[in-house]
């Protein structure tokens, strides 16, 4: 669609936080017991992120930026590092209060920051629905075999080399 135009590495994820609601509410009575009411989980995700270019990647990002997405009006397509994946595609907007503020630090960079909202910040198809089956994966032990595996193997890569 409007696929961000260059390098994955050109994203810095400056900041990343995310601000997410409680899934429920308390309804306090003046006596009595305390009764919990759920509420609804379609909150905005927002990212702080920076784009550090250089001039020829500036010129790129800014005619994609005002050209492509009508001076960021349009959704895009981007590649950022989530909870789930090192490198997940998110569709994305621009926030239009912090909208592609600029600095340049030298001769050679340009950086710009921005807000974005992220409209499908989900775990992709591949993620198992019930991941803690999957705990002792991740366990100790399980890492300490893989780290000697591995070391071994670079070990005789090396000494073959």
């Amino acid at each position: 669609m409007n696929d961000y135009p260059l390098p994955q590495k050109t994203v810095q994820l400056s900041s990343y936080s995310r601000q997410k609601n409680a899934s429920f509410t308390t309804v306090e009575t003046r006596s009595g017991k305390m009764y919990f009411k759920k509420m609804p989980q379609n909150q905005p995700i927002t990212r702080n992120i920076s784009f550090q270019l250089k001039e020829y990647e500036a010129q790129i990002f800014q005619d994609w930026f005002h050209n492509i997405l009508q001076k960021g009006f349009l959704p895009f397509d981007i590649k950022l590092a989530t909870e789930w994946d090192m490198s997940q595609t998110l569709r994305c907007r621009f926030l239009p209060d912090s909208l592609l503020n600029a600095n340049r630090p030298n001769h050679l960079h340009w950086n710009y920051t921005a807000t974005i909202l992220l409209l499908n910040y989900e775990p992709p198809a591949y993620t198992s629905q019930n991941i803690s089956e999957y705990q002792n994966y991740f366990n100790n032990g399980a890492r300490i075999l893989l780290d000697r595996t591995v070391n071994t193997q670079l070990h005789k890569l090396n000494k073959d080399h």
